[in-house]
């Protein structure tokens, strides 16, 4: 049993994933923490926000946090029926011309509100994590949009959650705070001062919070791909790491580390599909095999080196690595993690694997789009 949590449970489907999550919203008591990349106003966005209301209707105290352009459909209506019904809702780093007051507001307060937003749109909240009661916590790659379960089709994209137990879900809810509000982060970390670890290097909930977190992250991963010694098998829909981490995997299976890359065919990103072709030239000529998800859209993130596992809302992209607010959980608890390298391994033998002669016989036009596209691989 781990140290940090009661229970560990992992999710490799929606259908399953917001059930259990249904049927905790349906119990809280005290406090449930939502902050989100997508919050859809579809079934099943519609779903949970009757289930929150339902809470708040029993005395729950709820915060929810979506992000300015991931929620964008959030503010059509899901966002008044919330505030009318006394839910705490912020929005991180809005669109340009989103202002509740817009129209009333001056000239040159309009203009400086433009210029602060433009100033930093690349900077997105990409992670989803809920607690519930600062005991329960779900996170993963999962939005709250009906693409991942069954309400959306008979395929839906294919995602990894987690469910934990215990007091360290207090860590995450600090970490909401700090997001949410500074006044309250302070408060919270002196109310649960003696039941926090605080050094986050020490808990296996990675967040990137701040710059020197998102550097130091990024370093651990290069370290564990440059010292791994028998595998390295990564999951992920975007597939468009920094030169670095693509020359350590590029030695690491010279050296006969297994490596192996599943990416998606299929993806809700169009451009990416030129994009993420640029380095698997590169990589096949090393040894490293690389498979493409083609039974639907591909979403999770799941990350394999050695006997150090991971998932989470981490993409191998600029945007995860330098842009975005991202959370990753380190997998604890043995018998999940052979759940999870029996997942990856059927995954990979029954998708479309690429070869260096399949690349050859793409249509030049493909060539010369990837091309194109790897010089916004910053922005991706």
């Amino acid at each position: 049993m781990s140290q940090f949590w009661k229970s560990e449970q992992i999710f490799f489907n929606g259908d399953d994933y917001f059930e259990s999550l249904s049927q905790d919203i349906n119990r809280a008591t005290n406090f449930i923490s939502i902050e989100m990349y997508i919050f859809n106003d579809d079934a099943l966005g519609k779903k949970i926000a009757t289930q929150l209301i339902m809470a708040k209707e029993r005395g729950v105290k709820i915060q929810i946090i979506v992000d300015g352009i991931g929620s964008y459909s959030f503010f059509n209506r899901l966002y008044d029926f919330f505030i009318k019904k006394g839910i705490q809702i912020k929005i991180f780093n809005p669109l340009p011309f989103y202002h509740p007051y817009f129209g009333k507001i001056s000239f040159l307060k309009k203009m400086y509100v433009l210029g602060a937003r433009l100033w930093k749109i690349n900077r997105r909240n990409h992670r989803k994590i809920i607690t519930i009661d600062h005991h329960i916590m779900y996170t993963g790659s999962f939005n709250i949009t009906a693409e991942h379960t069954s309400l959306h089709s008979e395929h839906p994209w294919m995602d990894l959650g987690i469910r934990v137990d215990g007091d360290h879900v207090k860590f995450a809810v600090l970490n909401f705070k700090k997001v949410w509000n500074i006044r309250d982060y302070f408060k919270f970390k002196r109310q649960n001062k003696q039941n926090l670890i605080l050094n986050w290097r020490q808990t296996p909930l990675r967040l990137n919070q701040t710059i020197f977190m998102k550097r130091f992250f990024y370093k651990n991963f290069i370290q564990r791909v440059q010292k791994a010694q028998k595998r390295i098998w990564l999951m992920t829909p975007y597939f468009i790491p920094k030169r670095r981490l693509i020359r350590a995997l590029g030695k690491a299976a010279q050296r006969g580390v297994d490596v192996r890359i599943i990416i998606s065919q299929k993806t809700d990103v169009k451009f990416f599909k030129w994009l993420q072709y640029f380095y698997y030239d590169y990589l096949l000529k090393k040894g490293a095999k690389v498979y493409q998800y083609t039974d639907s859209v591909l979403h999770a993130k799941n990350y394999i080196i050695d006997d150090f596992m991971t998932i989470g809302s981490t993409n191998l992209n600029h945007r995860s690595f330098i842009h975005d607010l991202e959370v990753d959980m380190e997998i604890q608890e043995a018998i999940n993690k052979e759940k999870i390298v029996e997942h990856f391994q059927k995954s990979s033998v029954t998708q479309k694997e690429i070869t260096l002669d399949g690349l050859k016989q793409r249509p030049l036009l493909d060539r010369f789009l990837s091309r194109i596209f790897f010089l916004i691989k910053y922005w991706s």
